[in-house]
């Protein structure tokens, strides 16, 4: 491998990805990438979001509107650390990003009762397990990221209401209908005026809870204006 985009081309192979998390186990994954750091770049840093979807967060934080940045549902903390990292390289140290997440599973009774409804398949039970906060932490000290990001375990209904700050970009990538409208209705009032909620998984057909609840929310509420981009629902304020 000669270079960093041959490593994204690799690693974003369908089959090899498929082959990595049905073959490898991920503990002995998360000790080779923190012993290795230096891979993370090649592998863009685990996000989960496409380069395009990561270009829209790029922008909205160089907007320059104050206030802080709260991710709910951060799985391996891939796109928490390339919006550090881009904050940083702008010279917003003072920035902090608040990264929540079970970094277990979805909640039982929640995935169980849309997989109920049609609105999750089957194999949600088990989405979004190979993470954990040991290993999430540890790669943010390992990127020398320690001082902009927090982590934040536990089920948002646990520890969203304990945050005491307000927000310039909200990102929402929880998925089930319910935990999207607790997220919204709990940050709507913690964004700044002119900051913008993001919400992941707008278009998805597999998960079109984010979307039911993302509309049945903003019926409610004024804001500035809202439009779709690359998947994503972009409002602002």
């Amino acid at each position: 491998m000669n270079s960093t985009k041959d490593a994204v081309v690799v690693w974003e192979s369908p089959m090899l990805r498929y082959l990595v998390k049905r073959y490898v186990p991920p503990s002995v994954v998360n000790s080779l990438l923190l012993m290795v750091p230096s891979l993370y770049p090649g592998l863009r840093y685990e996000s989960q979001l496409s380069e395009e979807q990561r270009t829209v967060l790029i922008e909205l934080l160089g907007k320059g509107i104050p206030g802080n940045v709260i991710e709910c549902g951060v799985y391996r903390g891939g796109t928490t650390v390339l919006m550090a990292l881009y904050l940083k390289k702008e010279g917003s140290r003072r920035k902090k990003i608040y990264a929540l997440d079970s970094f277990m599973s979805f909640p039982t009774d929640e995935v169980n009762g849309e997989i109920g409804r049609g609105l999750v398949p089957e194999q949600g039970r088990t989405a979004f397990t190979s993470t954990s906060s040991d290993y999430v932490q540890r790669k943010v000290d390992r990127l020398g990221l320690h001082d902009m990001i927090e982590i934040v375990p536990g089920y948002f209904e646990d520890t969203l209401d304990t945050i005491k700050d307000s927000f310039c970009l909200a990102l929402i990538d929880c998925d089930l209908e319910k935990s999207v409208e607790y997220c919204l209705t709990t940050l709507w009032d913690r964004v700044i005026k002119g900051g913008h909620i993001v919400v992941d998984d707008y278009t998805n057909p597999g998960y079109p809870g984010a979307r039911i609840a993302a509309d049945r929310f903003l019926s409610n509420v004024n804001y500035t204006q809202r439009y779709v981009c690359h998947g994503l629902l972009v409002i602002e304020k």
